[in-house]
C-alpha cells in the first residue's frame, strides 16, 4: 500500500483544518513538516517535498491544499516515479504568488484529481477550470463552499475523503484490506 502525504499550504492547517482532522483520524498517514508556513516559496517549499518523495521506497500519495497544490504539482515535476496520485484541493492561484506558469504547466505525471469551489476567494473557478485542463486532471465542482477550510466550515469534510477515496479506486485496488475500510474512504 502506498503512503499517503498530507501536503497544507499557507500557516499549516490548523489544528481544525481537514489535513489535520484527517491526520488525526489517519495516523499513520504523514505529513509534510519543517517549512517556513508563513513564507510562501514554492521553490523552497517543492524541493523539500521532492527531498521526501526521493526517500520513499514507493510512490506516494499526495493529499494538498492551498498553497500546498502549487508545491505537490512542482515537486511531483522534480520526482514523478516517486507520486501515485495528486488530490489537490482549493488550489491557491499562482498569480498571487508571483509564480511563473511556465513552472506548473503541462500533464501531471499521475492520476490526480482537482476540487474546486465557485467562491473561492484564492483562485476563481474559471482559473480552476484552467488549470485542470492545463494539468488535465479532471475537476470536481465543489459549489459555493469558500476556500474548503475551517473557516469556510469545512473541518471534517467527510465529502473529501469520499473524493480521495473515488480517486484512489481508480488506481489500483487493495491487496489486503484496509485497516479504515469502515470509513466513508472506499477501497484502493
Amino acid at each position: 500500500m502506498h503512503q499517503v502525504l498530507l501536503v497544507p499550504g499557507l500557516h499549516n492547517s490548523g489544528d481544525e483544518h481537514w489535513q489535520s482532522v484527517w491526520h488525526r483520524r489517519f495516523p499513520h498517514w504523514q505529513r509534510l513538516i519543517g517549512l517556513p508556513w508563513d513564507q510562501p516559496n514554492l521553490t523552497v517549499w517543492s524541493e523539500r517535498l521532492a527531498e521526501l518523495l526521493a526517500q520513499s521506497q514507493e510512490p506516494v500519495h499526495l493529499v494538498a491544499h492551498s498553497f500546498g497544490t502549487l508545491t505537490a504539482v512542482a515537486a511531483s515535476r522534480l520526482q514523478p516515479n516517486k507520486v501515485a496520485s495528486l488530490f489537490l484541493a482549493a488550489p491557491a492561484d499562482p498569480d498571487r504568488f508571483g509564480i511563473a506558469e511556465s513552472r506548473l504547466v503541462g500533464p501531471l505525471p499521475a492520476p490526480a484529481l482537482l476540487v474546486a469551489s465557485r467562491s473561492d476567494p484564492w483562485m476563481s473557478f474559471a482559473q480552476a477550470s484552467r488549470w485542470s485542463r492545463l494539468w488535465q486532471v479532471p475537476l470536481f465542482d465543489a459549489g459555493e463552499v469558500g476556500h474548503i477550510n475551517v473557516q469556510s466550515g469545512h473541518g471534517e469534510w467527510d465529502d473529501g475523503l469520499a473524493l480521495l477515496g473515488d480517486l484512489h479506486g481508480h488506481i489500483a485496488p487493495p491487496r489486503r484490506p484496509l485497516p479504515w475500510a469502515e470509513t466513508r474512504l472506499r477501497a484502493w
